[in-house]
């Protein structure tokens, strides 16, 4: 059996050569680029889809008391992500919006703030389709091989490796294509299995649109806990966990069918039957790698009630400490949870566990008809929480919530507090077996490698004087997919805990100073990987500076799914940071992550260049 070391070495090579045959690097400027009227004819083809790219902030630069700057700065910061996902100019983390010294931010601190400087599209591509209908996909992807243009792939920008923009690509925008429907009988195409309780979401649906749609039919869908992220992306491609986790598995176990547009322009309905090594990739070997999706087909749940148990505490000011390794409040919660965390991914409990120097936040949640079991479950735990000296209650209940979108009203206030949207991010991660809760020495080495990286993301600074830590039991804790039909991280199977630390900056903070809280946070998760080597995390929140990311984001199944796309993207049409294929840190196009060499921004339109009216 070819060792995990030589596997990565093997993948890395492949992925080299692999790059040497993209035909996508043609640049506004270059010979190669689209004449005015190449544009036209394009844009009529698709009935006028393609779109100039305006930043969301662009108003506040030219008059910042206008209604139109006033609106943006109102939602600029917004946990819920609802306005600032509307318009392809933008995305959710900072990060991914700047190249260089380009951009159109607003000070996320003071928003209503006037700007000075010049609004520029820095990672956003200066021309986008807004589509609509698979014709449109299909004939942007001919329009892009033909001339060799570089593709982004965009649903709501939820996005933490700035996957979704590209510099002086043409973007192909996604959150309109939002039909749904509910089949109480279905059958995959070439299949003769009759299936029950089936949804289809277009690849523009978010998470509160579907569980909204769904509820209605008194169904659940396996969703994240943000309801403005969109599901059939990256979310539904790349795993997909949430709250439902523990009890039916990832977003990707439970897909049954997708209509995708591959590299040259087909479309295609594809599952178990029909093209299944296709289909079999994209149920998690990560979005905008293999083709553009457009309906994404799933099984759904019957409802069940949502139990919750929800606790948010300050750390008395006795109990603060300089040194977080120290601290006996956050050892003794962080211990608590450890040693319940077997017992209750068993029992199907899920949670979201929020940790900061001076506050704690955790959210076990259970979905389930016996109302009392979470109750009894979590007893002495909360038990523990509520007479512990060094707390200072906030918020301590149980709540059961009959519908989910009654249960995503109730949680939201309690996940917002964890921090907003419109803000740069930096996070590193790793999933946790369920080997390493075997033993109260196994659980001290979980606890002081979790304590050690809050106090590490502190110490140096992880963005606005604070780093945090977060624990969440949402992965498919008894799905454990023996058969492997899913291409999803095989790290995933068998965990019960996802760690992850992570840091906040503003457009007031330096370009060093983003740099440094960006290698904190992942200097923070290191301890982690000391205790499982060979291990990964999920491909969608990870370190963008993952330097070992193909075993990290893919595991074992990094040279499978590499077949898969050489197969159907044989000249890396579908092309994103540290995806399967990746074409390395040194191409152009990847210049804006700012790794070495020149940044190379997106270039504004000129007048000779519109080819269609702003």
């Amino acid at each position: 059996m070819r060792s995990i070391t030589s596997s990565v070495a093997l993948a890395s090579a492949i992925v080299i050569a692999h790059a040497a045959d993209s035909k996508y690097t043609c640049m506004p400027n270059d010979a190669c680029w689209p004449s005015v009227g190449q544009w036209t004819t394009f844009n009529e083809s698709i009935g006028g889809a393609l779109k100039i790219t305006h930043p969301w902030a662009e108003p506040c630069y030219a008059d910042p008391t206008s209604e139109s700057c006033l609106d943006v700065a109102e939602n600029y910061v917004n946990s819920s992500g609802i306005v600032r996902t509307s318009f392809y100019g933008q995305t959710t983390n900072l990060n991914w919006e700047i190249c260089g010294n380009d951009n159109c931010l607003l000070n996320s601190l003071a928003p209503t703030e006037g700007i000075s400087g010049t609004c520029k599209l820095g990672m956003l591509s200066a021309y986008y389709v807004e589509a609509t209908s698979a014709e449109q996909v299909s004939a942007t992807l001919k329009f892009i091989d033909e001339h060799g243009i570089r593709l982004s792939i965009k649903n709501t920008g939820h996005d933490y490796l700035g996957r979704s923009s590209t510099a002086n690509s043409l973007a192909l925008w996604t959150r309109n294509l939002r039909d749904m429907a509910y089949h109480e009988k279905f059958t995959p195409e070439g299949s003769n299995e009759e299936l029950s309780n089936i949804g289809v979401i277009g690849a523009g649906v978010n998470a509160g649109e579907a569980y909204e749609f769904f509820a209605e039919y008194k169904m659940h869908i396996t969703v994240g806990a943000v309801g403005s992220v969109g599901v059939a992306g990256g979310f539904g491609q790349g795993g997909g966990h949430g709250p439902l986790g523990p009890s039916y598995g990832l977003m990707v176990d439970q897909a049954v069918e997708f209509d995708v547009v591959t590299a040259d322009g087909e479309l295609r309905t594809i599952n178990a039957n029909n093209d299944a090594d296709l289909f079999w990739a994209m149920r998690g070997g990560g979005g905008g790698s293999y083709a553009v999706l457009l309906n994404y087909k799933l099984q759904l749940h019957p409802a069940v009630p949502m139990n919750v148990y929800a606790f948010v505490a300050n750390l008395t000011e006795d109990a603060l400490v300089e040194n977080l390794t120290e601290s006996r409040v956050h050892r003794g919660v962080v211990t608590a949870l450890a040693n319940n965390q077997t017992n209750w991914s068993n029992n199907k409990v899920s949670g979201y566990n929020f940790f900061l120097p001076y506050n704690i936040i955790t959210v076990q949640i259970l979905p389930s008809t016996d109302t009392e079991a979470l109750k009894e479950l979590t007893k002495d735990y909360a038990d523990f929480l509520t007479n512990h000296p060094g707390l200072k209650v906030i918020a301590n209940e149980y709540k059961t919530l009959d519908t989910y979108p009654e249960y995503s009203a109730h949680v939201l206030p309690y996940l917002e507090l964890n921090g907003p949207l419109g803000i740069g991010t930096a996070e590193a991660s790793r999933l946790i077996p369920r080997t390493l809760f075997e033993t109260p020495d196994n659980i001290d080495d979980l606890v002081s490698a979790f304590l050690q990286g809050l106090q590490t993301s502190n110490e140096q600074g992880a963005g606005l004087g604070t780093g945090s830590g977060q624990i969440y039991a949402t992965g498919p804790a008894n799905t454990y997919d023996e058969e492997g039909s899913t291409g999803v991280n095989p790290a995933w199977r068998g965990s019960i805990w996802y760690v992850i630390h992570g840091g906040i900056w503003t457009s007031t903070d330096s370009v060093e100073e983003r740099e440094t809280i960006h290698k904190t946070v992942g200097n923070a998760i290191q301890g982690f990987k000391d205790l499982t080597p060979g291990g990964g995390t999920y491909i969608n929140e990870g370190d963008y500076l993952e330097p070992e990311w193909q075993q990290t984001f893919f595991g074992s199944n990094y040279d499978r799914l590499l077949e898969v796309k050489q197969k159907y993207d044989p000249n890396s049409m579908f092309n994103c940071w540290k995806c399967v294929g990746f074409t390395g840190e040194t191409d152009p196009f990847y210049s804006c992550y700012g790794l070495g060499g020149e940044e190379t921004p997106s270039q504004p339109l000129d007048d000779s260049q519109n080819a269609i009216s702003a």
